[in-house]
């Protein structure tokens, strides 16, 4: 017999086999959307926001998802604009990070800035706005899947919590 995995292992072992679970249903179910192009950023947008906690990753999920809005919309402009001035590229970052901490969300102006520089600088055939709309909806189902799974499992562990309490039974009549 081998040696006992200790607590802390055992934790860690079940938080990986959970975000994998994620990550994989996320890039498998992804993979069967066809209005999505480049799937992997499902499974990426997920890995991001998950966290053992269903209202830790709530709260990620939507600073994700409102840092992709805004970073899809003005990285649709600055990809629009961009013909390789490092100026524009710098202006759209910007103009996206003041949005986000003017809605008085500072979380959410890191990820927009990584969502104008993706659209911005990676090149692609597709026309900035097919680019940018596609990404809003990548990350976007991401997002979703790990904040769905976060709310299944929480009410999993109620559920099991509830059926592990001990039942109070009445005396019997008379006694």
């Amino acid at each position: 017999m081998g040696p006992a995995v200790s607590p802390s292992w055992r934790d860690a072992l079940a938080d990986g086999a959970r975000v994998a679970f994620v990550a994989v249903s996320c890039f498998a179910t992804a993979s069967r959307l066809p209005f999505l192009q480049e799937v992997y950023w499902a499974p990426i947008g997920a890995v991001v926001v998950l966290y053992p906690d269903r209202g830790a990753t709530q709260k990620a999920g939507f600073e994700r998802f409102f840092g992709t809005a805004v970073g899809s919309v003005v990285g649709w402009g600055g990809a629009a604009w961009w013909h390789g001035h490092l100026a524009v590229y710098a202006a759209a970052v910007v103009v996206a990070v003041g949005l986000c901490h003017l809605c008085n969300r500072p979380t959410a102006a890191r990820l927009c800035a990584v969502t104008v520089t993706v659209i911005t600088l990676v090149p692609r055939d597709e026309s900035p706005a097919v680019v940018a709309f596609h990404r809003f909806l990548e990350v976007s189902y991401g997002v979703l899947c790990a904040v769905a799974y976060t709310v299944v499992e929480d009410r999993v562990r109620r559920w099991r919590a509830r059926s592990k309490a001990p039942t109070v039974t009445s005396p019997p009549a008379g006694a």
